[in-house]
């Protein structure tokens, strides 16, 4: 048998560190986590529907783009509650360890150190805020899947792996199709190398890339899945959506500042390896994949994550001329591993309240004093919770949903954004909807005319209140 080194446990100790993280963490935040299940229950209730039946507004059209996610999440949640997302999260982040390890044993000819550290690095780095149970744990997943096959392919161009990558698709469709095209632009990379070698292997990706797309109409929205980033784009979202905006160190949102230094952190450390180390090469495909996905993460903090897979993981290939000083000696670990194991999933257990709302004791409120025939104004943070109570809500966070483009009827984004900060024609939308009940931030415009109105409140809390309209 092989021998590993260093000794394999100490390995699996460092592999722990982002499990550990992991059972750490709260949720907190992920407010799309509502609508989400709620969408999972009425698909399995009702089918894939084509009309919007969560908000206070009737005719519009919808794609859930991902349904089969929606579905996971809310059967997770139904039979096993908040450690169900424990355990999924801690699923894939094994999976994100071992397919990371595995591209990087690739990349540095079997440095087992180093693929173990780079690793347990990026791990940890998603974790800081973009593993959650929301679809991208599947796309993640995904796109790392796409990097091991065409590092795979790069070295073995017979290599049957590829006809994985269909499935892929199959797979990155139903489960989170608004990202989607991002498979095809992590392929990019690897087919503008083999076009600049002139590689004829190049026509065998080019054909598995048309069986891709094609296969992406296998979905219960067929060409409106595919289509619908596409189609749908509008760049005033991106004004109001937190984790739509471009990375700036200099922001007021705590959100958005933390985001931006940890990209600028990974990517001057990136870029002084790259400039310091003279004795790595940087091969052609990873220099376009690493500009393609600091480009994406320029343009917006949803990317960040998809810098940090489509990076560090290629500086196995860089730094595999390193040499690191392992002493071979055999440390007996094994109990250790195991012990610490037990910690990670008691940690968990103590602390499963892992799911949690920034309305959760209000809509509690209304839940249990009132029945689901009112009209509830919401903000765009607040819906998807009252929605997933059985309420009909204003606005929630399918931001997209709201845009004519969209939804085939009327646009209600800006109205809705115009009247939770700016209060734009308040009392006459108030009279359109007829509201019977507003939750709204009490940072907002609304809540002081409200106050000034001598409208009622039913409920208070430290950040919100609800209001009660006769």
């Amino acid at each position: 048998m092989k021998k590993f080194e260093p000794n394999k446990y100490i390995c699996y100790l460092y592999c722990l560190i982002p499990l550990l993280v992991n059972a750490v963490l709260n949720y907190s935040g992920n407010e799309d986590i509502w609508y989400i299940m709620k969408y999972g229950e009425i698909i399995l209730q009702k089918g894939f529907i084509h009309t919007d039946v969560l908000s206070i507004h009737s005719g519009l059209h919808i794609v859930i783009q991902q349904g089969f996610s929606n579905i996971i999440f809310y059967l997770i949640y139904k039979y096993i509650g908040d450690y169900g997302f424990f355990l999924l999260c801690e699923l894939y982040i094994c999976l994100y360890l071992y397919i990371i390890y595995k591209i990087c044993m690739l990349l540095s000819k079997n440095k087992v150190l180093l693929s173990v550290l780079i690793a347990t690095i990026t791990c940890s780095l998603l974790e800081s805020s973009f593993i959650t149970p929301r679809p991208q744990l599947f796309t993640y997943f995904h796109l790392l899947s796409i990097i091991y096959i065409m590092e795979v392919f790069y070295k073995n161009p017979k290599t049957r792996l590829l006809y994985l990558l269909p499935l892929i698709s199959l797979l990155q469709i139903n489960l989170h199709a608004s990202l989607w095209y991002y498979l095809f632009l992590f392929m990019l990379p690897y087919v503008v190398s083999l076009i600049i070698n002139k590689n004829k292997n190049v026509l065998r990706i080019l054909i598995i890339m048309v069986i891709m797309f094609l296969v992406g109409f296998i979905n219960p929205y067929t060409y409106e899945n595919v289509f619908f980033p596409i189609a749908t784009y509008s760049s005033v979202i991106n004004q109001y959506i937190m984790e739509l905006y471009p990375v700036n160190i200099m922001s007021s949102e705590k959100s958005v500042l933390l985001n931006s230094v940890l990209f600028f952190f990974i990517f001057f450390a990136e870029l002084l390896i790259y400039i310091y180390y003279k004795k790595g090469k940087l091969e052609i495909r990873h220099l376009f994949l690493i500009g393609g996905t600091s480009l994406l993460a320029f343009s917006n903090l949803r990317n960040i994550p998809i810098f940090i897979i489509g990076t560090l993981p290629l500086l196995a290939s860089y730094l595999q001329n390193m040499n690191w000083k392992v002493k071979d000696e055999y440390v007996d670990t094994k109990k250790c591993w195991i012990l610490f194991s037990i910690f990670i999933l008691i940690l968990a257990g103590l602390n499963n309240y892992r799911l949690k709302s920034d309305v959760k004791e209000g809509g509690d409120f209304l839940k249990e004093n009132y029945n689901q025939d009112i009209v509830v104004y919401t903000g765009l943070d607040y819906g998807s919770y009252i929605e997933y109570l059985g309420f009909h809500s204003y606005f929630d966070t399918r931001a997209e949903v709201f845009l004519k483009k969209a939804n085939k009827k009327e646009d209600i984004f800006l109205e809705a954004m115009n009247l939770e900060r700016y209060c734009v024609n308040y009392k006459g939308l108030i009279n359109k909807y007829k509201f019977t009940h507003m939750i709204v931030h009490k940072n907002a415009c609304l809540y002081y005319y409200l106050k000034k109105d001598n409208v009622n409140i039913i409920f208070d809390s430290k950040e919100y209140a609800i209001f009660e309209l006769k």
